[in-house]
């Protein structure tokens, strides 16, 4: 027979009860679903889309576009190669995704932008 602990209850000295596992079950199984949800809110917002994108490889279609010179539309200054074109969950607007000449890619505003054909030799 089980001694009584300091509360008065028998302690039978099964270290894993079924109550045991259930909860350690159930709360991982809750964490990864938090955790899973976690990452899916915050590639969409960073990103534009989900990590299951890249698994299905979603294409977009290509840019029309694509490969013509970006200019600032006020100042005319040379910003860089437009690659592609999309929408920015972060800005709210369209965007144009834009090869600095460093290499960089940054995202503009198609409102900000005029797009030229490069020059033909």
């Amino acid at each position: 027979m089980a001694e009584p602990d300091e509360k008065g209850r028998e302690a039978d000295g099964r270290f894993l009860t079924r109550q045991r596992i259930k909860t350690v079950v159930l709360g991982s199984v809750i964490a990864l679903v938090v955790g899973l949800a976690a990452v899916f809110i915050y590639t969409s917002i960073e990103y534009g889309g989900t990590p299951l994108d890249r698994i299905f490889k979603r294409k977009q279609p290509p840019s029309p576009v694509a490969g013509w010179l970006a200019y600032e539309k006020n100042s005319d200054r040379f910003i860089g190669v437009i690659r592609s074109e999309g929408f920015s969950t972060r800005r709210g607007v369209d965007v144009y995704y834009i090869e600095r000449p460093g290499g960089q890619l940054i995202e503009f505003p198609k409102s900000l932008v005029t797009a030229r054909e490069p020059e033909k030799k």
